[in-house]
């Protein structure tokens, strides 16, 4: 149960770190550190659909550390948002 609150918890803060992506202010290293962590949970728990979005959402974020495409970052930061909510209150 804690793992799945603790889950959410770092999807909300990439989510985060999505929506500052485009503006720059965003630190070049937590969001590569982000990118690298969906990628790990994705690998870890594949065999699941999310798994292989998370794994696209990690690759996503590893390419918005040169090119942040804002409409872009800004959808797939409300997914990850919304998803990592979920995770922490249900």
């Amino acid at each position: 149960m804690f793992l799945f609150k603790f889950f959410g918890l770092l999807d909300v803060l990439v989510a985060v770190l999505l929506f500052l992506a485009p503006a720059h202010i965003a630190p070049l290293r937590l969001l590569l550190g982000g990118g690298l962590y969906l990628i790990a949970k994705g690998v870890a728990f594949k065999g699941d659909i999310m798994s292989a979005i998370d794994i696209g959402i990690g690759v996503v974020c590893i390419i918005s550390v040169l090119l942040p495409i804002k409409f872009f970052c800004f959808v797939v930061g409300v997914y990850l948002f919304l998803k990592g909510f979920y995770s922490m209150v249900a």
